[in-house]
């Protein structure tokens, strides 16, 4: 597989999700064999933040990514859409500290990025590896299982307390196509009774009924359901998101009930050495 980047440079601008802060963020084709580098324009030093398992820095209720002192936050919407576009080298510049929310969806980084095109970047070719056994970790409630595939393949499942969500599941084989159609519509959530406590962590200071599913124990309260699975759909592609950290395309099909940020990332990580990768 030929690696691939953008055809040309695209724009898109919106707001935070946690800091509040209007944000410009600018994609720009990448050099050969450089992979997805983030850049924080308004910082002094513009350090590159490679979009690399070893540059996470947290992953309460978001995926983020540090160098030194300059941090981006929220990556994980862009970069699903980023993987599922078989785009491999992308440079991403920011003029704030995290990726927009836009719709809480991963839609709109998709048309942006089917705008831009896509063109061979040259170089080495697309990095793949392939799983040979199976493997799983458990990570608090979260349990994972990759088993070897000649594709990628999720299968999420969640299972949840509040009826508005219950138990309900997701899955697919990962491509453009598929993505774009099934998955990239999906909204992000969150619960009504959660809003003050999380704010009083410092999270969710940019959130409005615009950008996510606001949901009661028993409904949605702003918005129509776009399936009856939309939060599995947006799992998934939450979990296809931290997954493109792992720098390579796995052939495995991954398994994940009650899937987290912080379990994604976890067995991000264990997948990574199951594929004979140590870590950068």
């Amino acid at each position: 597989m030929s690696r691939c980047t953008v055809g040309r440079r695209t724009e898109l601008s919106g707001t935070g999700l946690h800091s509040d802060q209007a944000t410009r963020v600018r994609l720009e084709p990448g050099r050969p064999g450089t992979g997805i580098v983030f850049r924080r324009l308004d910082t002094a030093e513009r350090r590159d933040i490679p979009a690399r398992l070893s540059r996470v820095a947290l992953t309460d209720r978001r995926t983020a990514l540090r160098v030194g002192t300059d941090r981006v936050d929220t990556v994980e919407h862009l970069l699903a859409a980023v993987y599922a576009s078989g785009i491999d080298d992308l440079d991403i510049e920011l003029d704030g500290p995290e990726v927009p929310i836009l719709d809480g969806s991963f839609a709109p980084f998709v048309k942006a990025l089917a705008e831009a095109g896509v063109r061979l970047s040259g170089g080495a070719g697309t990095a793949v590896r392939h799983l040979e056994s199976p493997v799983d970790l458990v990570e608090g409630e979260a349990r994972y299982r990759a088993e070897p595939c000649d594709g990628l393949v999720l299968d999420v499942e969640l299972v949840y307390a509040e009826p508005v969500i219950g138990r309900q599941s997701a899955r697919g084989r990962v491509d453009r196509e598929w993505f774009t159609r099934e998955i990239a519509p999906a909204r992000t959530f969150g619960f009504l009774a959660e809003v003050a406590q999380l704010r009083g962590r410092g999270l969710l200071a940019g959130a409005t009924e615009a950008c996510a599913i606001v949901l009661a124990e028993d409904r949605p309260l702003n918005t129509t359901l776009r399936w009856p699975n939309e939060f599995a759909r947006h799992k998934l592609g939450d979990l296809l998101g931290d997954l493109s950290l792992l720098g390579f395309r796995p052939r495995a099909r991954i398994l994940a009930s009650r899937p987290s940020h912080r379990g994604n990332i976890a067995f991000a990580r264990t997948l990574a050495a199951a594929c004979g990768l140590t870590e950068e």
